[in-house]
């Protein structure tokens, strides 16, 4: 097996230098990386990790790619849903790290959800298939499966989520279908699934890092009892690396980290700001009555609901005990603990403005 390092460092101005670099010996060669998606939370992590264990790094653009102006990426702009436009933004690379995807707690209004995450999830890897990559990294999600029972051991063994499930997670569900199809007709894919992700750097705030910095600046005042299976960007993105050589074609890897009730995340939060949170923990059917207040707060600023009926559901029902087992031995998955993220986090936080203390 190959032997990846990781550095113990934790400020934020090591967490892009101490990326990992693989030693040598790899059995397939792999110059130029194609990544869609790569400037989401995860993207971002994913492409200078990639840079730093020298790959060439080709992305695809259709928004605002600011981020990347001073870094050595190759830009392609195209639309995922362009076969040919594909085709062409996977000429001349040797694999594809998949990361883009709609996300949505409150349904798919519009289609967009369904349209992103299952139709051009198969424009894209039948393109790969056609253009003969060596290696495909599909980024999926654990909300692809059933979290029941929540209270015992999930592992890629587990149910898909059922037709009653979100809109998002059918999506996820339907998009890792295709690729499964496609493997059994040549395709070289290996399909992830990462749970809640958190950690620096975002390039936009992420819905958790905001959530995050609201608890860390006292702007919650209440919480329910739920929880989530919480694993850091950085740990995710080494594991997407290390699935361009290791793990097998065709297989589920999961990526989970440590599940934490909220009151849990909140303690380890006023852990690291050193001071005492006080956050009073409320009955589920008060905060359920705060729903139309919420959506209508979303509608006057035009800006994305606090929490949905969605995301009180995925609180109260997350899996206490997501397995990455697999993805350890297969993928060298070895998720930091909870505190060390936070510190770094909100060191990156303050580094940016967003904390003045």
């Amino acid at each position: 097996m190959i032997s990846v390092k990781r550095s113990t460092k934790n400020t934020f101005k090591e967490c892009l230098d101490c990326l990992i670099i693989p030693t040598l010996g790899y059995s397939m060669e792999l110059k130029k990386i194609a990544v869609t998606g790569a400037t989401g939370h995860i993207g971002i992590v994913v492409v200078n990790e990639l840079l730093h264990r020298g790959y060439q790094v080709r992305i695809l653009t259709h928004r605002d790619t600011r981020f990347y102006e001073n870094i050595a990426v190759e830009p392609y702009h195209g639309d995922l849903k362009d076969l040919k436009a594909m085709d062409a933004f996977l000429e001349g690379c040797d694999a594809l790290i998949h990361l883009a995807g709609k996300v949505s707690i409150d349904g798919d209004k519009q289609g967009r959800v369904a349209w992103i995450n299952v139709h051009c999830v198969r424009v894209i890897m039948e393109s790969a298939l056609r253009m003969k990559l060596k290696r495909v990294v599909h980024v999926s999600s654990i909300h692809a499966y059933d979290p029941h029972p929540a209270f015992e051991v999930m592992n890629e063994t587990r149910n898909f989520v059922g037709e009653d499930g979100y809109a998002y997670d059918r999506s996820k569900r339907d998009g890792q279908k295709v690729v499964m199809e496609l493997c059994k007709q040549g395709l070289p894919a290996i399909i992830v699934n990462p749970t809640s992700v958190i950690g620096p750097p975002e390039n936009a705030l992420s819905l958790q890092g905001k959530a995050i910095l609201q608890i860390y600046q006292g702007k919650i005042p209440a919480v329910f009892r739920g929880g989530y299976d919480w694993v850091d960007v950085r740990d995710v993105a080494h594991s997407l690396c290390n699935a361009l050589h290791l793990g097998e074609i065709g297989e589920v890897y999961f990526l989970s980290g440590k599940y934490l009730t909220m009151q849990e995340l909140i303690g380890w939060v006023a852990k690291v700001k050193g001071v005492p949170l006080r956050v009073v923990t409320v009955p589920v059917w008060m905060v359920r009555l705060g729903l139309p207040f919420v959506k209508g707060m979303a509608w006057l600023t035009n800006k994305p609901p606090l929490y949905t009926a969605e995301s009180i559901k995925i609180l109260l029902e997350g899996n206490r005990f997501i397995s990455h087992q697999k993805a350890r031995m297969a993928l060298q998955h070895n998720p930091r603990d909870i505190e060390t993220t936070l510190k770094d986090l909100i060191q990156w936080f303050k580094e940016k403005g967003y904390i003045s203390d």
